[in-house]
């Protein structure tokens, strides 16, 4: 007992840590979240992708929004004296897919959710514990992180062979979002979770471009251990050229909450909907 109660980092016990996490998982989940958990800074940017993000081929596709706040290309912000992040998660189910349409330029309605989820949660920790807190946009380049990553360290599942985070509940079937806190809070994960051991993978298969079919990187080339799609066998360069080819074969359609006649882009998801788990 005595080493529960013994001060942390951050003038915490162990064992406040670990109650004032069970508290935002909570309140997370009762504001709409399908998944939560707390991950620590420290540890979040020894992570696979945010090491390896400044030796991989650059991203200057559909996804790529430009720098902020006067970063290079590719680096990852990392804000002075934010020392937790809390990675929320929901459940993006095939019989849903209109979550993940982008009607006109508007962003889809499950990014919104996460962003009315994530915004709701700020304003509870900062009002009910006194923690400050920030939340994080979805691209790197605009102040992001890499929130699969984040939602490994945080417990919520592991990254799958199709280079997505696989979650025990709803497999890959879900979208991300994060925050940024003030105080060292008890990390919830990792976990031992790996169904891709066992699989025959169908979401390699699945690919229409190929994305998975070469390896693309190799750990003695980038001094690491984890590569995406686990084994450096992922072309990001292929997976957008499929976002490009949405956008471009995208039709017009009526908006079912304007009523109006837009085009809406439905981007591929073959990879994680062929995958078993969860579904």
């Amino acid at each position: 007992m005595k080493d529960e109660k013994e001060n942390s980092e951050g003038g915490m016990t162990a064992l406040v840590e670990a109650e004032i996490a069970e508290r935002i998982i909570e309140k997370a989940k009762s504001l709409g979240a399908s998944l939560a958990g707390v991950a620590g800074v420290v540890q979040l940017k020894q992570s696979p992708s945010h090491l390896v993000n400044p030796i991989i081929e650059r991203n200057s596709g559909v996804s790529a929004k430009g720098t902020a706040g006067g970063a290079a290309p590719g680096e990852v912000i990392w804000p002075e004296g934010l020392k937790s992040v809390v990675v929320i998660a929901v459940e993006h189910s095939e019989e849903q897919p209109e979550l993940d349409w982008w009607y006109g330029k508007k962003s889809p309605p499950g990014n919104r959710n996460l962003m009315r989820i994530n915004a709701a949660l700020s304003k509870w920790v900062v009002q009910t514990l006194g923690f400050s807190t920030r939340r994080l946009p979805y691209h790197i380049d605009r102040g992001g992180i890499f929130l699969k990553d984040a939602a490994v360290l945080a417990g919520l599942g592991c990254i799958g062979r199709n280079n997505i985070l696989v979650t025990p509940e709803f497999g890959p079937r879900i979208r991300l979002r994060a925050m940024l806190i003030d105080v060292a809070i008890a990390p919830t994960g990792p976990i031992t979770y790996d169904p891709c051991a066992v699989c025959d993978q169908p979401c390699r298969r699945a690919c229409p471009q190929g994305a998975f079919d070469d390896t693309s990187m190799f750990s003695e080339q980038m001094d690491l251990s984890a590569l995406p799609g686990r084994d450096g066998s992922f072309s990001r360069s292929a997976c957008n050229i499929q976002m490009i080819e949405d956008i471009d074969t995208a039709g017009q359609e009526v908006n079912p909450r304007s009523g109006q006649m837009e085009k809406i882009v439905k981007h591929c998801r073959r990879c994680e909907l062929a995958c078993p788990v969860g579904a």
